[in-house]
């Protein structure tokens, strides 16, 4: 004799637990199973067990390759010895010969993407939600002309993040000006000035570059280089790093100090293991070339206590180095420019794993393109 499972237990226990490529599949085994797949509860549920499971579901890199930007590859970033996933098309309208893209924050499954008309230097003509897995995707409202400043192309930074069942996008001008669309509203709001203390916290420096956000704890992080003026010299600038944190839920910003990282190469922001992780790359002479060394710096609790977890000696032939993913086993990803190739350095014992490396030539890598699989939709709210 066989028995149903209820639907309550099918739908709600059991299928939320699978991975989001699999529900892509059931979505055809009838219009119940399409209806109840496609609700924001499953889509919930799902995502819940998506973010928890991190020996099943992976983070993925999203890859853009140079000679045919209209198509896009993956790579496991736990297992990148399988290679690249077969190219998929865009599924939002993007012609390389006239506009330009650039991915600019991910979070739950979801990457935002800037795309520039060449004829338009410093305006993004469209900011772009997608899911790469399920294809699905949203063109952002444009905002009035008070807050045209969010599709500024030369920002501080963007930061995605979910607050009030609400899917957010926080953007940071470069004059310290902080804007927040709304998802659910499809609006954009500014920050208000009396909310937020990030021009008061740098009114002494000048803010050069930040970094692509990272969430922990509902805060997104963000890594700052700037320059000081020095208080014995104004004409003098001492360049110097820190931490901008913004809490989700008060809309303000603090500034954390960094311990004195020197003035790496390449640097950028991780959250690896429940922590914030800096990782520096530092370019050594040898023998009439440069070859890179690495230190990783983790910052416990959020005070800014830090502490030195590795620091390595120049990896042998190597050059341009930018890292991608710091890996749960300890190694690092890494994309070396000037070979073309993606490897695994093993921190611990300061060696690159050939048997992983795939040709990456004339691929565009960058951890902003950084994602988990999941079923969450841009137009969820629609």
């Amino acid at each position: 004799m066989t028995m149903e499972l209820p639907p309550d237990i099918l739908f709600y226990k059991i299928l939320p637990r699978l991975p989001a490529k699999s529900i892509g599949r059931f979505r055809t085994v009838s219009k119940q199973w399409h209806s109840v797949l496609r609700t924001p509860l499953f889509e919930k549920l799902h995502l819940q067990h998506a973010t928890n499971d991190h020996h099943q579901n992976h983070h993925k890199l999203l890859i853009i390759p140079y000679d045919s930007p209209c198509v896009f590859n993956t790579i496991d970033c736990e297992a990148p010895e399988d290679g690249l996933t077969p190219s998929r098309l865009l599924p939002f309208d993007f012609d390389p010969s006239s506009e330009k893209m650039k991915l600019l924050t991910s979070f739950d499954g979801l990457i935002c993407v800037g795309i520039a008309k060449l004829s338009c230097g410093d305006e993004y003509s469209d900011l772009i939600l997608w899911n790469p897995l399920t294809g699905d995707y949203k063109k952002l409202s444009k905002p009035d002309n008070s807050h045209k400043a969010c599709y500024k192309r030369r920002r501080k930074a963007f930061g995605l993040y979910y607050s009030d069942d609400d899917y957010k996008l926080l953007s940071v001008t470069r004059d310290s000006d902080a804007y927040i669309y709304s998802l659910k509203s499809d609006s954009w709001r500014k920050v208000d000035s009396s909310s937020k203390d990030l021009k008061k916290g740098i009114d002494n420096r000048i803010s050069k570059h930040w970094w692509p956000s990272t969430l922990l704890n509902e805060n997104l992080y963000f890594l700052n280089y700037a320059d000081k003026r020095d208080p014995l010299d104004p004409s003098h600038r001492i360049s110097y790093y820190s931490i901008i944190r913004f809490d989700t839920n008060t809309e303000k910003f603090t500034e954390i100090a960094t311990p004195s990282f020197g003035v790496p190469d390449v640097i950028t922001c991780f959250n690896h293991q429940g922590c914030i992780h800096v990782y520096g790359v530092y370019g050594v002479i040898r023998l009439n070339s440069i070859v890179f060394g690495v230190e990783l710096w983790r910052m416990d609790g959020d005070g800014g206590d830090w502490k030195k977890v590795v620091v390595s000696d120049p990896i042998p032939n190597s050059m341009c180095i930018k890292p991608l993913h710091l890996m749960r086993d300890g190694n690092c990803l890494i994309h070396s420019i000037s070979e073309g190739l993606v490897y695994k350095i093993d921190l611990a014992t300061n060696t690159k794993n050939l048997s992983c490396s795939f040709s990456a030539r004339g691929l565009d890598t960058s951890p902003t393109g950084k994602y988990i699989q999941t079923l969450v939709s841009p137009n969820r709210y629609l």
